[in-house]
């Protein structure tokens, strides 16, 4: 007769510590298997790109590819930099919010252009910021990806001011019931269109907090929405 499995000991059951630190040492090791696959994709369509036969329909699929990789880059980017325990201080430096602003509207260009969205870009400062340059990279990409997403029409507007950046769209908006539940993982409100895991915001608005933000959400169903990232004590003189 086969032996059952033995009861827990609720004298060996994990704390809530050890099961912070497992979450984390899970996150940052699955993270980083991601990571040599998706480097195969982007390596690969890279080269497929300098193909001169392919097809308009073809070269539009292949520009899907490459932003669901990037995308995926830029996720596992932000899991492991929360996968860190709080004790671990993110590798902060002075730079400047429109030098790294310029790059990761690079990435996300092609999305909006995809989707015939105009950007208009508002620079009414240039904040220099003491703060891990990565972690805004990621919270900017994520914010600009979703604000592309749910916009089928019209404008992505970015204004960047002394403290903070603004990122507005004119897409679907949300009611107060979605809005109260944006930053939850996995959300997804109703007439989400296709594509994305429900994880951007959520994972924006973590590392915000971790590295002492604030993310604001005013949204408008049917009108728009827009995203502020305060930066707070980050700001340098």
């Amino acid at each position: 007769m086969p032996s059952s499995s033995p009861s827990p000991d609720p004298a060996h059951a994990p704390t809530p510590a050890e099961r912070l630190a497992r979450e984390q040492d899970f996150t940052r090791d699955a993270s980083h298997e991601l990571r040599t696959p998706l480097t195969v994709i982007r390596m690969a369509s890279d080269l497929i790109a300098h193909d001169d036969g392919l097809s308009e329909a073809s070269r539009r699929s292949l520009a899907r590819i490459r932003e669901a990789v990037a995308g995926m880059e830029a996720t596992i980017d932000a899991l492991l930099l929360l996968a860190r325990g709080q004790e671990v201080p993110l590798e902060a430096e002075d730079f400047h919010v429109g030098e790294l602003l310029d790059q990761v509207l690079e990435q996300v260009r092609p999305q909006l252009q995809r989707k015939r969205l105009a950007l208009a870009l508002e620079q009414q400062a240039d904040p220099l910021l003491h703060a891990p340059p990565r972690a805004l990279a990621v919270v900017l990409g994520n914010l600009l990806a979703n604000a592309a997403r749910y916009t089928d029409a019209g404008q992505v507007r970015v204004r960047v001011l002394p403290d903070r950046v603004e990122i507005e769209d004119t897409g679907i908006g949300m009611d107060a019931a979605t809005l109260a539940r944006a930053f939850e993982p996995f959300y997804r409100g109703l007439g989400t269109p296709p594509g994305g895991g429900g994880l951007g915001l959520s994972v924006a608005h973590r590392l915000a907090q971790r590295c002492g933000w604030t993310l604001r959400l005013d949204s408008t169903p049917g009108q728009g929405t827009c995203a502020s990232l305060l930066f707070g004590r980050a700001v340098q003189d």
